[in-house]
């Protein structure tokens, strides 16, 4: 069983040992808080005012904890203040001190009484993200609807039995940078001073429907009386993979869901009908019907975009799209600010239909299909490489996918007229074309490069009515040394092709943590191919989650937890590494803001499942906390935890 109880955290070895000496006082909210200089020290003490409900009805004496996430490293947060709500769900916490400037606040509101019969809920358990330490309100509301934001933004942050949310590097640190965007995500959909949705979350496409939806289902229990059936039957309801334990408070059955958002949807979703009595939902609106899945989706529309295509993250996890209608990059922060120009980076107009981005340390890599070009450019837009003075005359055809390898070589896919692969050196001035293997009529690259040598793993496809390879799909493992002069002097191929009953070309292609591939084809399937000599088909043709002959493959990523994202045309589909479906038969459909029509599809630090959007308004879609985080830039091919 697990237990929930912050105060035991306290005890664990791991947690900073809390030096303040804090002031704790229980009264009524209202009151701004003061920032005041700690005497003896530099650190600033702040105080804190706030009142938490559970529904329309104040938590009155609920153990209020005031948590520093990720202090000292993984599975770490410091409490830094307790108290306990008045009857009118009112608590003060008159000082505290943080030991990071920038470091991320939460507060927990476990146990209490929201109802009128005086006898505490042990399964009540309530959050709210409250931002940087150096940012604070001046007073806060918990209630189900900030708890609903906490458990998709911080999914991927803590466990639901130990929630000490944390991140594999302390504050100020690059592996704290996906928590700290979580935490910022959490404070732009709900308001932490009023515990109502904010502005970006109420202006359509966007809408509170869902997150209203799962704070009215928390309320099903925060709100029900003794002996706690509704409780029992919700955390019941709630599915977690195989060998999780069922949720025990309405905190761990949050993230339950917000982590599987495909399981029991519809036995879920009943429990906004198990309100008590001469309770109605509070949280409106809400969905009027059981939704096809549970995930909160979110739009960040982009001006002037015409035909999204590609997606890259860069180590800020700021987002990269190419246009390749409109021949341009588009550059946007994890909090949806556009941080390109109006209409993009041009790179001088040097692009033409740019299709695939992907970044290595320093630069976003671009292959420009219009004009049989690769191009890169820095954090500023600035051309650093422009392949037609560097590469002609050796020949790019319709380049699509391209990869780095851990040699500084620069690998492009040549889609058409059986140009192959081409491979340069930006620094040592040499390049080679190789249709070696059966590198003909190529598509995607995904290099491991883990490994030493690293495995390039490459899609060809030579279309129906093109000898001698007529109608075949293969994937071809590349065993590249990167030797001579940092080019591969020792390449080595074996390959695989996939079931003719399916001639068409591959949709991208990705690499799991296992170094096995996952691709996934026009026509609808999914395929793993094992990493051997020759690669084998470990798994598939696979139409599960949401994938169909009716709904064509465009994209394809692995997430540090080993599960497979593909988008299609009309939904996400996940998959786990044996090819369960985790999307329903449907798959994740974003409740109508999604509308594929491009290859891209990445993972973030958050664990944020990103895609390229263009449906109008056309932009970029985020499923919040779905998936296992990824460290960015994305330059190992695994998908490493940050």
């Amino acid at each position: 069983m697990r237990i929930f109880s912050l105060k035991s955290l306290a005890s664990i070895s791991t947690l900073l040992t809390v030096t303040t000496m804090l002031a704790l006082t229980a009264g009524t909210a209202g009151a701004k808080s003061k920032s005041v200089a700690a005497t003896g020290g530099p650190a600033t003490t702040h105080s804190l005012r706030g009142n938490v409900m559970g529904a329309r009805q104040p938590v009155g004496l609920s153990t209020i904890e005031l948590w520093e996430a990720g202090t000292t490293g993984p599975s770490t947060a410091t409490r830094l203040a307790s108290t306990t709500s008045t009857r009118a769900g009112n608590f003060i916490i008159a000082s505290f001190a943080c030991a990071h400037t920038a470091s991320q606040l939460y507060i927990t509101a476990t146990g209490g009484d929201a109802t009128t019969e005086n006898i505490p809920n042990p399964h009540i358990a309530l959050a709210l993200m409250i931002g940087a330490c150096n940012s604070l309100p001046s007073r806060v509301v918990i209630n189900e609807r900030t708890t609903a934001a906490a458990s998709y933004t911080m999914a991927q942050f803590g466990e639901p039995v130990n929630p000490s949310l944390s991140a594999n590097g302390i504050p100020g640190t690059t592996a704290y940078t996906g928590l700290n965007n979580a935490a910022y995500l959490a404070i732009k959909i709900v308001n932490p001073g009023t515990g109502a949705p904010a502005a970006f979350l109420t202006t359509s496409p966007n809408s509170p429907n869902l997150l209203n939806t799962i704070a009215d289902i928390l309320v099903s229990c925060v709100n029900s009386l003794s002996p706690f059936t509704t409780c029992s039957n919700l955390f019941a309801a709630v599915q977690p993979p195989a060998g999780v334990a069922a949720p025990v408070n309405t905190w761990e059955a949050a993230i339950d869901i917000a982590r599987n958002p495909g399981a029991n949807v519809a036995g879920i979703y009943d429990f906004v009908n198990q309100l008590p009595s001469g309770v109605s939902a509070p949280f409106v609106p809400f969905l009027a019907t059981a939704p096809n899945d549970l995930t909160l989706a979110l739009s960040y529309p982009i001006p002037r975009s015409r035909s999204l295509s590609g997606l890259s993250f860069d180590s800020a996890d700021n987002a990269w799209v190419s246009d390749d209608t409109a021949s341009t990059i588009f550059e946007m922060n994890p909090a949806g600010t556009l941080l390109s120009p109006a209409g993009g980076f041009t790179a001088g107009r040097i692009l033409s239909s740019p299709r695939f981005v992907f970044h290595d340390s320093d630069s976003l890599w671009i292959t420009s299909s219009g004009n049989n070009t690769v191009d890169a450019i820095d954090g500023a837009g600035n051309v650093v490489f422009s392949s037609p003075s560097f590469i002609s005359p050796l020949t790019l055809a319709v380049p699509l996918g391209l990869a780095t390898d851990s040699f500084n070589n620069v690998w492009v896919a040549n889609s058409i007229d059986d140009h192959g692969v081409t491979i340069f050196n930006p620094a040592s001035g040499f390049a080679l074309i190789t249709t070696d293997g059966n590198l003909l009529s190529t598509q995607f690259i995904a290099g491991d490069t883990t490994v030493s040598p690293n495995i390039m793993w490459v899609s060809s496809f030579t279309p129906t009515g093109r000898f001698p390879n007529n109608g075949l799909t293969r994937v071809v493992r590349v065993v590249n040394n990167g030797l001579p002069n940092g080019l591969p002097g020792d390449l080595t191929f074996s390959d695989v092709v996939l079931p003719t009953k399916f001639p068409d070309g591959p949709q991208g292609i990705s690499v799991d943590n296992d170094g096995n591939v996952w691709t996934a084809l026009a026509s609808g399937p999914a395929v793993k191919i094992s990493n051997a000599v020759p690669p084998t088909i470990a798994l598939g043709p696979l139409f599960v989650g949401g994938l169909s002959s009716n709904n064509a493959a465009l994209g394809v990523a692995t997430d540090s937890n080993n599960n497979v994202w593909i988008s299609t045309q009309d939904s996400i589909v996940e998959l786990d590494t044996d090819g369960n479906a985790l999307s329903p038969s449907t798959g994740f459909i974003a409740r109508g803001l999604y509308g594929g029509l491009g290859n891209g599809i990445a993972i973030d630090r958050g664990g944020n499942v990103w895609t390229v959007n263009n449906k109008a308004p056309r932009g970029l879609i985020e499923f919040v906390g779905a998936a296992g985080p990824v460290a960015t830039p994305r330059v190992s091919g695994r998908p490493l935890a940050p």
